[in-house]
């Protein structure tokens, strides 16, 4: 299972086309802790590549947020608040009614705002409350997110989902809720091996995300936790180049800031900065990783996700193979993204035979140039972008 923060200690966020975002999301869970508070702290979080910056697993006052909504503000970024005055459902309340207004009133005007966190990992039992909340926030702020982070597919096997499968799940999510956008999380990398399900469950929420019309984003692990082992950049590159090919449109690391000071149920090591503030090598890691995924983001956002055909993982999640995930984007264009599933070993990917006047895109220049290139060398965990304009 993910690990599970008390709701009070979280604040997650993401963004989407929906609500007039022209770029890929970038994100985390765990931002700087209150006492860390500063313009240098969110100058940092920007130059790890963040498009979206997130409150601290410890929580802090609505006077914190509003100085965090500052600081991305003036780093042109935006996050999502966490409130404790939140609630999970109406149900009738004026009470709680009052809550929402008030949280509104007081954040609804800042540029930075992007959304309003609501809940991590509810079972279907929720839902209905939970659908009272964003329908109310959607008329009071239409402009801004309601924020809801859905359950893994290995929900199931704790019997927390609330429904016979994880297909119900994220539909009866879709059809109750009715999200702005479709978030998970998702922790892969365990030191037995890697979970089986890691494709089944992009596959499951790009299905419904592409039926519904409704974006989605996946949280990956960064941190060394519980049973979750510390990861090479090419299992962080991995995480990232996967959710593009399946269409995702935000990739958040779970976590940014140690959780040690506020969450003392396992031993965090490895986020991205450690509790004392100095940067764990993870931060230069993802900052790469982050360029790259935002560069590649910004291309895909524009485009449909049309198919994607991955490699079938063995017992254990036994990575190789090529995942190749196609695209049209507005001129007709076809667009095709194929990431390297091996994280280990080097690969070669081959074109398609009906691509004609073939183009690849340089994430570093974010430019096309014309490409005579039928086979790629793909590098461990490593993808490229390749788009054509007709037979």
């Amino acid at each position: 299972m993910k690990s599970f923060i008390p709701l009070c200690m979280l604040c997650v966020l993401c963004g989407s086309s929906a609500f007039g975002e022209e770029h890929f999301v970038t994100s985390y869970w765990c931002g700087p802790p209150a006492k860390f508070l500063s313009a240098e702290r969110y100058k940092e979080v920007k130059e790890a590549n963040f498009t979206i910056a997130m409150c601290p697993c410890g929580g802090q006052s609505v006077q914190q947020n509003l100085q965090m909504l500052d600081f991305c503000r003036d780093n042109g970024m935006k996050a999502i608040v966490m409130d404790g005055r939140m609630v999970g459902s109406i149900g009738g309340s004026a009470k709680n009614r009052e809550n929402l207004d008030a949280i509104i009133k007081d954040y609804a005007s800042h540029p930075a705002l992007y959304g309003y966190f609501l809940a991590d990992e509810p079972g279907a039992g929720a839902f209905k409350g939970l659908g009272e909340v964003v329908a109310y926030l959607r008329e009071k702020d239409p402009s801004h997110l309601a924020y809801i982070n859905l359950l893994p597919t290995y929900g199931r096997d704790f019997n927390v989902l609330g429904t016979k499968t994880y297909d119900q799940y994220v539909r009866s999510y879709c059809d109750i809720v009715k999200p702005g956008v479709i978030s998970y999380d998702h922790y892969h990398f365990t030191y037995h091996g890697d979970r089986a399900d890691f494709f089944e469950n992009l596959e499951t929420v790009r299905k419904v995300s592409v039926e519904k019309k409704i974006p989605f984003w996946n949280i990956v692990l960064a941190v060394q936790h519980f049973d979750y082992r510390n990861l090479t950049e090419a299992e962080l590159r991995f995480e990232a180049m996967q959710t593009l090919a399946f269409g995702g449109r935000g990739v958040l690391w779970f976590t940014y800031w140690s959780p040690a000071d506020s969450d003392k149920s396992a031993k965090w090591e490895h986020s991205m900065i450690n509790q004392d503030g100095t940067r764990d090598p993870h931060y230069d890691m993802i900052k790469r990783v982050n360029a790259e995924t935002l560069a590649l983001g910004d291309e895909l956002i524009k485009c449909e996700s049309t198919d994607v055909k991955a490699p079938k993982l063995g017992k254990g999640g036994v990575p190789g193979g090529i995942t190749a995930g196609t695209f049209k984007d507005p001129q007709g264009r076809t667009l095709m993204l194929l990431a390297n599933a091996d994280y280990k070993a080097a690969t070669t990917a081959d074109v398609p035979a009906d691509a004609k006047n073939l183009e690849a895109f340089d994430p570093a220049t974010k430019t096309w140039s014309a490409s005579a290139d039928r086979a790629l060398p793909l590098a461990p965990a490593a993808a490229k972008l390749l788009r054509w304009s007709g037979k």
